[in-house]
């Protein structure tokens, strides 16, 4: 994380929190798109629109400290490794025909990685005197209190640790089809014609 002690740096840092969460959406979403497993789309999904959700209440903070424009340059100063594994894996399900097989087996530690990083982040961003500094800059413009401008990011951290739970219920999912086969029980029957019963 940068050094923060202006609206203006503020206001980048977070508007790059907004960008990654938004390309974080996309990369969910194509991923679902991959999937014919109804349950598998829907989880996927779910963390599609969370993250979507952050990128619209994170660029509304940003804006209210000071309006920036969106710079990914910027952003992957500001945001180093986080930043680069999102582009990454974004860019690699993009680059993928819509045919080609998505291991998400392989796929699944590094988003559960992922997810803690993102957790992580907005954590450390609560912890840190920026959040005071941030919220007193805003409730000069706007007349909104440190508590609300801390329960948003509080939010987004229980969101991201309810991501990880749902990734673990795809790996769940991802095994049981694994193991599953022909559930159809082999059956010897003696007497066939038994089942054969005049209508009455």
């Amino acid at each position: 994380m940068t050094k923060m002690n202006d609206p203006k740096s503020i206001a980048k840092y977070i508007q790059c929190l907004s960008v990654l969460e938004d390309n974080t959406s996309m990369l969910y979403n194509k991923l679902s798109e991959r999937t014919e497993n109804p349950l598998l789309k829907a989880l996927l999904l779910s963390i599609s629109k969370d993250s979507s959700k952050h990128s619209t209440l994170l660029e509304g903070i940003a804006d209210s400290i000071s309006e920036t424009k969106k710079n990914p340059k910027h952003c992957t100063k500001n945001l180093g490794e986080i930043w680069k594994t999102v582009s990454t894996y974004l860019k690699e399900v993009n680059k993928k025909d819509k045919t080609d097989w998505i291991n998400f087996s392989e796929l699944l530690p590094k988003l559960s990685a992922l997810e803690s990083s993102l957790g992580e982040e907005y954590y450390i961003f609560v912890q840190m005197k920026t959040l005071q500094l941030m919220a007193k800059m805003i409730n000069q413009r706007y007349n909104i209190n440190f508590e609300n401008i801390k329960a948003v990011f509080e939010s987004i951290i229980k969101d991201e640790e309810h991501h990880r739970e749902i990734l673990a219920t795809i790996k769940s999912v991802i095994g049981e089809d694994s193991t599953k086969q022909d559930n159809t029980p082999i059956v010897r029957y003696q007497n066939p014609d038994a089942w054969v019963h005049p209508l009455p």
